[in-house]
């Protein structure tokens, strides 16, 4: 039987998030892997590199916040990887773009871990503008003014592969339960409202996240005149409802407008689908994202990412509910196949087993074979 230690960052959601999968199938992890996971969360990355040091686990998994510094990181990892050179170290990346700030551990794990992940690689090794696809976009074809925004860094050289697609905010508990609950025993909501799109905006109307959101809003008002839609009031679009609102309103929705934010996807993908709504957003397609729930037509309907076709595409899915019904239909299908062939499990084997080799050699050093 082998062990394994995830240490996530303390009072956050989303490394709760990442760590649940672990919990709720942790008798399949031992039946199936041979693995033992102990669940840890500390406030800070220094610490967590601390535990695994007095730790004799044979897998870690790190997730530290991402307001740490990339310096900082680095230098923890490479001490971590130097005291253990024979354990199997993970770092699970926090940032929400598929992007990140850290790449530079990569030479001293066995695997950078992505919720989400650029199908094309080697864009991990190119010096994007602003970090990421979609900003090197706002700016090349948008035109956008991004200030000293950046959130990115390059892989180094040969590294790039050892990025890894991990698992998304979709195996959430949460999610879970409201898929798999019964469904005669929770009524669905009427469908009352065409489109939903309530969101968060950033306080800073200058920055790109707050003007490409705002874009997005705009491309729903001629759609008002004839349907009806909730977004973001009109006199305060930063204000934001309750949650209890938020939950209610995205029910009774048929349409979940979801816009790219920090990262391309966010919880509010998934609520569409678990609660029977058609889930629109930018074409994913430049994503490599588990549960994959992103498939053109068939689990969403993808937008132009300058969301040009977005009336369009709302129209046509409302005047044709037929159609519409069929992409909900498998949306949720596909997302109960999920948990149902247990794919977590068989990626974390895939992941484990598939990992480079966990001696490292210093640059130059030679060994005989």
């Amino acid at each position: 039987m082998k062990s394994a230690l995830f240490v996530g960052y303390t009072n956050d959601k989303i490394a709760t998030a990442q760590q649940e999968p672990f919990l709720y199938y942790k008798r399949e992890l031992r039946q199936e892997l041979g693995l033992e996971v102990a669940i840890k969360n500390v406030p800070t990355l220094n610490e967590a590199v601390n535990l695994c040091l007095g730790d004799r686990s044979d897998i870690f998994f790190l997730m530290p916040s991402w307001r740490e510094q990339p310096e900082v990181v680095e230098t923890l990892i490479r001490n971590l990887r130097q005291q253990k050179p024979y354990a199997k170290l993970f770092f699970v990346d926090p940032f929400a773009q598929a992007s990140s700030r850290f790449l530079s551990v990569l030479p001293h794990v066995d695997g950078f871990v992505k919720r989400q992940r650029y199908q094309d690689q080697s864009l991990y090794t190119q010096d994007l503008i602003g970090g990421s696809v979609l900003t090197q976009y706002l700016v090349q074809q948008q035109h956008y003014k991004l200030g000293n925004w950046h959130v990115g860094s390059i892989a180094p050289r040969g590294y790039a592969s050892q990025i890894k697609t991990g698992w998304s905010l979709g195996t959430s508990k949460s999610f879970k339960r409201l898929l798999q609950r019964p469904r005669w025993l929770f009524r669905p909501k009427a469908k009352t409202i065409d489109i939903f799109c309530r969101m968060s905006l950033s306080p800073e109307k200058d920055s790109w996240y707050y003007k490409y959101r705002l874009s997005a809003l705009d491309a729903l008002a001629p759609l008002s005149a004839d349907y009806r839609v909730v977004s973001n009031g009109s006199s305060d679009k930063s204000k934001e409802v309750s949650q209890r609102q938020y939950f209610r309103e995205l029910q009774q929705s048929r349409i979940v407008f979801s816009p790219f934010g920090w990262g391309e996807s966010c919880w509010r993908d998934f609520e569409a689908i678990c609660y029977d709504c058609l889930l629109l957003k930018p074409s994913m397609e430049h994503l490599d994202v588990q549960p994959n729930l992103f498939i053109p037509g068939e689990t969403y309907v993808p937008i132009a990412w300058d969301f040009s076709d977005l009336e369009h595409q709302c129209r046509y899915y409302l005047q044709n509910p037929e159609a519409a019904a069929r992409i909900v239909s498998n949306a949720r299908e596909a997302y109960l196949e999920y948990f149902k062939t247990r794919s977590f499990v068989a990626q974390m084997k895939q992941l484990i087993q598939g990992a480079s080799r966990t001696a490292r050699l210093e640059p130059g050093t030679m060994t005989l074979s």
